[in-house]
């Protein structure tokens, strides 16, 4: 399946060229601002689908959704939690 694109190829040159530009320390700490920003979200979409959400079911959804059932499973495993 093709991905839709709304960015024009001229923004998208700029927007590499830039990217291209930015030193190693620069890119990581843009990854760790998108990162921080994307838990923050996640959070507060779990908070408000169930309010009563403890800090442990957010993060346990979190790591559901970025490393798989299956993989969750097998970390929570190792450290001698409970299975989801």
């Amino acid at each position: 399946m093709q991905a839709t694109n709304d960015t024009s190829p001229e923004a998208d040159r700029v927007l590499t060229e830039v990217y291209r530009k930015m030193t190693i320390g620069e890119k990581w700490r843009r990854l760790g601002s998108i990162y921080r920003t994307a838990r923050i979200l996640h959070a507060t979409g779990v908070r408000l689908r169930k309010a009563t959400a403890t800090p442990d079911e957010i993060r346990d959804d979190w790591l559901a959704i970025t490393l798989g059932d299956s993989l969750l499973n097998r970390v929570k495993e190792a450290a001698g939690g409970p299975r989801r």
